[in-house]
């Protein structure tokens, strides 16, 4: 029986990782939407690092022999912890006239896949995999964009913070090659 407890309170704890990485990536998606961005920031480690990387049409062989089309040397966003705060200052200045009024956004988040962070990630941490769906619409138009992307994340562990999770990393790999909106003020 002992092997038996064993392996179900490995599965017991990885059902409740799961859960609470799950449950932050939701409260995550709340904060986007609802443009509470400062408390958003407070999600972040000081040395996060964010990153949209371009994909392009014409597939390209890394070296590891696969094929991604999306570029590792060149972002829509490549941002860290400072240059996100100045992004949030520029927004609530109200001269962002990128949003002003705000865009309405919508952050649907699914297919949450949770394991073992790399080596050099520190202990607590996990790699999280997840897809997003975004919404995104302005003013009293019909007129709407959808955007979808693959989120690559690393979370630590913070005990101290409300939500348990810290976010130290994010690649949001877009599926589009031509993004049908004229900014991106707003965050994946």
């Amino acid at each position: 029986m002992t092997g038996l407890d064993t392996a179900t309170d490995v599965g017991v704890a990885e059902v409740l990782r799961h859960h609470r990485v799950s449950a932050f990536l939701t409260a995550e998606a709340e904060l986007l939407d609802t443009w509470r961005l400062r408390d958003w920031l407070a999600l972040l480690t000081d040395d996060v690092i964010y990153q949209v990387p371009i994909r392009i049409h014409k597939e390209v062989t890394e070296d590891s022999g696969r094929v991604t089309g999306v570029r590792t040397d060149s972002f829509h966003m490549d941002e860290n912890r400072a240059s996100l705060e100045m992004r949030v200052d520029r927004i609530e200045t109200g001269f962002a006239w990128a949003e002003e009024p705000p865009t309405r956004v919508r952050h649907l988040i699914g297919n949450v896949r949770v394991d073992d962070a790399g080596e050099g990630e520190g202990a607590g941490a996990v790699a999280v995999r997840s897809n997003v769906l975004l919404y995104h619409t302005r003013w009293d138009r019909p007129e709407y964009h959808v955007l979808s992307a693959e989120r690559h994340d690393v979370l630590v562990e913070a005990p101290d913070t409300p939500l348990g999770w810290q976010l130290a990393r994010r690649v949001a790999v877009l599926d589009n090659t031509v993004i049908p909106v004229l900014h991106m003020s707003w965050f994946l």
